[in-house]
């Protein structure tokens, strides 16, 4: 199985979004996003090119859409290093990184 990691900035977007999700919705259901979020980053990490290229973001990163949110990603050789959880409404306001929704 390939490994995941993530870097400082993707590591305090997936805190925010637990908070957020605390704040708003209750621990069970932060904890349940927080887990499924998990879930796709193995998903990621076992199939690395599931993702498009998103070199507008970062060259060579990819990036994968789940739920309302899109996480960037780079390659690595044994595995994926996540760079960024960005919410979709906060691409479409940068203006920079497209969203097909």
């Amino acid at each position: 199985m390939s490994e995941y990691r993530l870097t400082q900035d993707a590591d305090d977007d997936l805190l925010k979004l637990f908070l957020y999700g605390f704040e708003t919705f209750g621990l069970a259901q932060a904890e349940a996003y927080r887990q499924d979020m998990t879930r796709c980053f193995q998903l990621l990490a076992d199939n690395p090119r599931l993702g498009r290229k998103a070199d507008e973001f970062a060259p060579g990163a990819r990036r994968h859409e789940h739920a309302n949110h899109v996480i960037f990603y780079d390659e690595q050789r044994d595995g994926v290093l996540i760079i960024g959880i960005v919410h979709e409404r906060s691409l479409r306001r940068l203006g920079g990184a497209k969203t097909d929704r």
